[in-house]
């Protein structure tokens, strides 16, 4: 009850007086009660050492009614004086000024620079010059005695209800801050900032004060008017945390009130504290942490979401698609965590505005740059080292932002005592820059760009080299002070090339190329607080190219072959809403229209009717040319989830949602390859079709010390892409000779338990799921496992991950993290024999066996500088062990034919503890 009393008591009206800055409340005597206002004042300039000044001739007879909850003083004064026109006003040095008729008057009026007739109000448009220069008094923001308006009384003649909003962002770096609450005390009402920092509201004509928090920044209150529709943005300080936060949300915004399911959002700090393999921090890695979420083996890239198969999965950075996600084949992920503010991840109840991917869609974000000042951050490592720059290009209008890392890891590869090895090298690098410029007001224009590239030299294997490059520009127009429109355009393209040594009579080489560019747009509208409608469209052009299959020399028998190249349109027109029903009920939903078009050049083969997709029982070739229309796919998704408030602690939501997906892996290893072909869907391959059902129970304990959720889902997939026993599609001219599409079912329950905050912090989850496939084709007789039930390859019943971090002291802490998983099916050979003398190996039904369960234990401390609050560098070092306990987890288990006898090995990737020390630095001190 006190603790707001003296919050406010102290940080706007006495910040000189020192008795009470230590303690955590203040009694108010009841002698305050129903006192007459000379009385009143006389004791509070006794109790409190405040000087009271007057601007009239003579109090009031009147009675101060202190209530029992003790609001703020001021509040407590105005509402007893404010039918005698008297105004209380406060100064920053404890003295309280109560005036006749208007209030005391510190700065310029806020409308001081503005046409009148403009309506809003933006801080940019009258940047103060050489303001470092200057040596004015900072004020708090806790409480603004002055008055903001907000609108024109012209402009707001006739109507009595007005749209506020504005975007909310750090004074650090320009950033937005993501669910930050936006509350009207009067009203009792609030709303929360959206991905980009956005708000919005309606309020009636009035005076209201407006409170803005943080769990990432130093909450701050105003006093608005609002007289028409109008803008107002504002800055949060950094705050500055005793103990650091983690912050990984379940939902768009709060564990229980949000609307979303299946969401995660993960910031940069939970990226930074999670333990690293060799001093390489990794947002992927981060990911596989959460719930619903596995990859098939240690250092493998990719993951599988809720029993999908990982190009089920799609990667954005700021709307660019990135097809291949690794360096050094899986080791460490394309993403240098400096450069990223955060991701978001979203496994069920995808928004409308996404499709083309069955399981889930990972949403990057990276930093914006620094509009206020320059700023310079980097790392060391092991294997790495990294860079970031960012800054203001015109301060406050426009910045950027530069980040490289490039690697020196084949010093490691001398240390091995084998010479193979040694002769070996792997290299990647990775680069990002952003330009964010503010036009207007209304209109802001960012451009990014993204590479990264691997080059491999394994001297008795094979060379490859492959990268990603992308750019984007996007365009946000806000308008009518509530809505905003969002148009981008992305290139992409992906390449490898690979030449294959490992057997000198199958030596090959074999390049490919991917080239994907989208147009999209989406138009957020807000006609009222209680609905937000999304609607837009996107169209995707595809291109493959796999080049030419060639003999690497001259002793190789590999046949040469030229591949045709693939082009696809896809286009996605959507609509969705979000309704806010009720206090308690909360609903989203949205339609989705596909439609794919297959184009040529193309040779097209046809078949016999009735049996096997096979060389031998093609009937006619036909050949489209370019762009000519050679098959067409159309389908239509749906979203729809619903939030009920049980009490203000607990919830319960639902949500469904149908997707359809275009393009697949052509592979038949376990895990992803830099190699992998992206091929798209044709008059043979038809699209997948995914249905999800997910209901959840979502909980805060103890207040908000304790969030908990348990959610579970079933996922049904139709036409899954599977390979035939024996595929070998290397060189396969004809890819859909050795597929086999079939149906794939997954279920599970997820279970998440997560303390966001103190000194420590963490989360516990665990995943119960299966997934199970079924390839039988009725009418060809085509089939795997002799049409039977078998686990898809990702299938791994248990998955257990504990996250915890200790803050010892400010400048030390410790992390950890424990990983449980069931292992992957295999399929075993189980017997031998013999046919006139030839040995003849037999093997298991399909996965019917599983590799050893998986267990790791990660530790890492992190060491801060010193702590000067002035001084040109900061430095931090993180000392980390990956699988402390030296475990040799089965990465596959193969089998070799050895003297007649079949022999068994595995494979492990980290079979003893993986110790590593990194140096990070940054510019300015550690609070900054």
């Amino acid at each position: 009850m006190m603790f707001k009393f003296l919050s406010i008591f102290i940080v706007l009206f006495f910040t000189t007086v020192q008795l009470f800055s230590q303690t955590d409340k203040i009694i108010v005597p009841v002698s305050y009660d129903q006192l007459s206002l000379n009385e009143f004042i006389e004791k509070a300039e006794q109790d409190f050492s405040l000087k009271f000044f007057y601007k009239f001739d003579t109090l009031p007879d009147i009675q101060i009614n202190v209530p029992d909850n003790i609001t703020p003083l001021l509040t407590v004064l105005s509402d007893n004086l404010k039918e005698f026109n008297i105004v209380v006003s406060a100064d920053n040095r404890g003295n309280l000024f109560l005036l006749k008729d208007q209030p005391l008057v510190t700065q310029l009026a806020s409308d001081y620079f503005f046409d009148p007739e403009k309506g809003s109000v933006d801080s940019t448009e009258f940047d103060k010059k050489d303001s470092d220069k200057d040596d004015y008094l900072n004020t708090n923001k806790e409480y603004i005695p002055e008055t903001i308006l907000i609108g024109t009384k012209k402009a707001g003649l006739y109507t009595s209800s007005h749209r506020i909003s504005g975007y909310i962002r750090s004074t650090r770096d320009n950033s937005p801050i993501i669910g930050a609450t936006v509350y009207i005390e009067e009203l009792e009402t609030g709303t929360a900032t959206d991905h980009s920092g956005f708000y919005f509201m309606t309020l009636k004509k009035g005076k209201y004060t407006l409170a803005v928090n943080s769990v990432e920044a130093e909450g701050t209150k105003y006093r608005i008017n609002v007289l028409s529709d109008g803008t107002l943005d504002i800055s949060l300080e950094p705050k500055v945390f005793q103990l650091d936060e983690f912050v990984v949300t379940a939902d768009r915004f709060d564990n229980v009130k949000g609307s979303q399911m299946g969401f995660e959002k993960v910031t940069s700090k939970t990226v930074s504290e999670i333990p690293t393999v060799m001093g390489e921090r990794d947002i992927v890695k981060v990911a596989l942490l959460l719930p619903g979420v596995q990859n098939v083996g240690e250092g493998a890239s990719g993951f599988n979401v809720r029993g999908g198969q990982t190009d089920q999965n799609i990667f954005y950075i700021n709307n660019i698609p990135i097809y291949n996600t690794s360096h050094l084949f899986g080791f460490f992920s394309v993403f240098n965590a400096d450069a990223i503010s955060g991701f978001t991840l979203s496994k069920s109840n995808i928004p409308i505005q996404y499709g083309g991917r069955l399981s889930s869609i990972f949403d990057i974000s990276s930093r914006e740059g620094n509009r206020e000042k320059f700023s310079l951050r980097g790392g060391i490592s092991p294997i790495t080292a990294r860079l970031l720059v960012e800054g203001p290009l015109v301060k406050k209008k426009s910045s950027f932002m530069v980040s490289v890392r490039s690697t020196y890891s084949d010093w490691i590869l001398k240390l091995v005592n084998d010479p193979d090895i040694q002769n070996s090298s792997a290299r990647f690098g990775d680069a990002m820059a952003g330009f964010s410029i503010l036009l207007n007001p209304k209109n802001r224009l960012n451009l990014f760009g993204y590479w990264s590239h691997d080059r491999a030299n394994i001297s008795f294997s094979s060379k490859q080299q492959y990268g990603n490059a992308g750019a984007s520009i996007s365009w946000n127009h806000f308008f009518k002070n509530s809505h905003d429109l969002d148009v981008s355009y992305v290139y992409y393209n992906y390449e490898f090339d690979e030449e294959n040594t490992e057997n000198r009579h199958s030596a090959y080489s074999q390049s490919y190329k991917l080239n994907h560019q989208e147009l999209k747009t989406k138009l957020t509208l807000r006609p009222t607080p209680k609905h937000t409608l999304t609607l837009g469209f996107n169209t995707v052009l595809y291109l493959t190219n796999r080049g030419d299959f060639l003999p690497l020399n001259t002793e190789s028998l590999v046949k040469p072959k030229t591949f045709e190249p693939e082009k696809g349109l896809e286009t996605g027109v959507f609509v969705g809403e979000q309704w806010k029903i009720s206090s308690k009920l909360e609903m989203n939903g949205g339609l989705r229209y596909n439609l794919y078009s297959y184009l040529g050049p193309k040779t097209v083969y046809n078949y016999i009717d009735g049996v096997p997709t096979e060389i031998d029982n093609i009937t006619d070739t036909i050949y489209y040319g370019n762009n000519e229309n050679i098959v067409t796919y159309h389908g239509l998704d749906f979203r729809v989830g619903a939030r009920y408030m049980i009490n203000d602690n607990l919830s319960a939501k639902a949500s469904y949602n149908r997707l359809h997906q275009y393009i697949f892996l052509l592979s038949n290893t376990i895990a992803i390859s830099p190699t992998d072909f992206w091929k798209l869907c044709d008059s043979h391959i038809k699209p997948m079709v995914g249905d999800q059902v997910s209901l959840g129970i979502y909980s805060n304990l103890f207040g908000t010390l304790i969030e908990a959720s348990i959610e579970g889902y079933y996922k049904d997939v139709k036409n899954l892409v599977e390979f035939k026993d024996g595929a070998d599609l290397t060189g396969n001219e004809i890819p859909e000779v050795d597929i086999i599409q079939g149906n794939l079912d997954a279920y599970g329950v997820e279970i998440m338990i997560r303390k966001p905050g103190g000194r420590l912090n963490g989360w516990v989850n665990y995943t119960y799921s299966r997934a199970g496939v079924i390839a039988n084709n009725p009418v060809t007789g085509e089939q795997n496992n002799f049409g039977l039930r078998y686990p898809a390859n990702w299938d791994k019943p248990h998955a257990l991950n504990v996250v915890a971090n200790y803050k010892i002291t400010k400048r030390f802490s410790v992390s950890s993290n424990l990983v449980y998983s069931t292992g992957r099916p295999i399929t075993y050979p189980t017997a031998i024999y013999y046919q006139d003398g030839i040995q003849i190996t037999h093997y298991s039904l399909r996965n019917e066996f599983r590799l050893p369960d998986y267990f790791r234990i990660d530790l890492s401390l992190n060491i801060e500088g010193n702590l000067k609050s002035k001084k040109l560098f900061h430095g931090s070092w993180a000392v980390s062990v990956y699988n402390l306990t030296g475990r040799k987890n089965a990465y596959s288990v193969f089998f070799k034919s050895e003297n007649g006898i079949v022999k068994g090995y595995k494979m492990s990737i980290f079979g003893i503890p993986i110790f590593s020390v990194s140096y990070n630095f940054k510019l300015g001190n550690y609070d900054e």
